[in-house]
């Protein structure tokens, strides 16, 4: 059975005029996501426009675009001294990147650390 006209348009997805960009970003105290409960958590949406919760979300949108959305390349070795007390934070970032699903989970050695290598995605 083939549908024709107008029920065929209606059973077609409709044409994406951009791939979907939301994403739930959590900073916590602990060794694991998934032991450590959410101390702060923000909604980020990159397309088509920055916004959500996050306090800057043009500048985060901007770093996510500038390494294609791969959490791994935020921040290099950070720029600023850090005490060395192990104090352990873990960022995640859950949601859709230009389409592609992120499940991302970062351990940082304490909050320094993480505010020096987390670039302003995580600073919230």
């Amino acid at each position: 059975m083939t549908v024709t006209g107008a029920a065929a348009k209606a059973a077609a997805p409709e044409p994406r005029l951009y791939a979907p960009t939301a994403l739930v970003l959590t900073v916590a105290q602990g060794e694991t996501a998934a032991t450590a409960v959410p101390t702060r958590a923000v909604t980020l949406t990159c397309t088509p426009t920055a916004g959500g919760t996050h306090p800057a979300p043009q500048r985060a949108c901007a770093e996510l675009r500038s390494v294609e959305g791969s959490f791994d390349k935020l921040g290099a070795e950070g720029t600023r001294p850090c005490i060395k007390i192990y104090d352990p934070v873990v960022v995640t970032a859950q949601g859709t990147w230009e389409g592609r699903r992120v499940n991302f989970e970062r351990k940082y050695a304490n909050s320094c650390v993480m505010q020096s290598e987390g670039s302003s995605v995580f600073s919230f």
